[in-house]
């Protein structure tokens, strides 16, 4: 891989944000939402239920962990829309740019979203709710790259299928980490699951790293077997990822679909 080109590719994707408002707003509106909407919520557990304030701040903390999952999932693969949405793939690709390459950039990129989108959910729990998380972060670094390198696995799965069914199924994009959280037990424990349901939950290095940040909160300590597991995990997904999706690129290069992708 060479530097140059990724910095290309992050370039493009900076010029584009100067020029697009929407790029904007997209990296701050959705993880603010979510916190004023779940911090209300927060507040009337507190105070119309009296809850306890370590609930409160499991909530707060889900929410804007599962923002930083959620954005860099769907921006990875919206990345890659924007190029078809342009019709701008085959100008990429005529390149001596490698699929690498590419994505390597994008993830730089994405990367750097996520973080504005969390900075932004932060400081806004912080002032609206008293809510600082910025103390628990270090801690949750291990569970946080679990969380962006299965973002990274499910990005590079979706585009995949992008390649090979086109932009019909590109609601995908948005739409898959919703479809994992009732399971990856962001707002309760994997226990509150049915029985049946608890054995597919623990597939998922989702529900590894908020079981362990949840335990990282209630002063339980880092917890080794639930960053092992989810490690362990997301080489499984990752290693399927790159696999299907490298043959469903080599084929379309083959048959020229780069140039027909809508």
């Amino acid at each position: 891989m060479k530097a140059h080109r990724i910095v290309a590719v992050m370039a493009r994707h900076a010029y584009e944000a100067r020029r697009n408002v929407d790029r904007v707003t997209d990296m701050v509106y959705w993880p603010v939402l979510d916190v004023v909407m779940w911090g209300f919520f927060t507040t009337y557990l507190g105070h119309g239920l009296g809850m306890q304030p370590e609930v409160i701040k499991f909530v707060l903390s889900a929410i804007i962990i599962w923002g930083l999952f959620y954005s860099f999932q769907r921006d990875l693969a919206v990345g890659f829309l924007d190029e078809l949405w342009a019709r701008n793939l085959i100008n990429l690709f005529s390149t001596p740019l490698t699929i690498s390459e590419y994505m390597t950039g994008l993830i730089c990129v994405n990367v750097a979203k996520a973080m504005v989108g969390v900075g932004a959910a932060s400081l806004l729990a912080l002032a609206a709710y008293h809510f600082n998380i910025f103390p628990w972060l270090p801690g949750f670094v291990p569970y946080l790259i679990n969380l962006i390198l299965f973002a990274f696995a499910l990005g590079i799965m979706i585009t995949g299928l992008i390649f090979r069914y086109t932009t019909k199924i590109q609601s995908l994009a948005w739409s898959f980490a919703g479809l994992l959280a009732p399971i990856s037990c962001v707002l309760y424990p994997v226990k509150s699951l049915p029985p049946w349901l608890r054995g597919i939950a623990w597939t998922l290095p989702t529900t590894h790293s908020f079981e362990g940040m949840r335990q990282l909160l209630a002063g339980g300590g880092f917890n080794p077997y639930h960053f092992w597991c989810g490690l362990v995990l997301n080489v499984f997904y990752f290693l399927f990822a790159i696999g299907v999706f490298r043959i469903v690129f080599a084929a379309a290069q083959n048959r020229g679909l780069l140039v027909k992708l809508e």
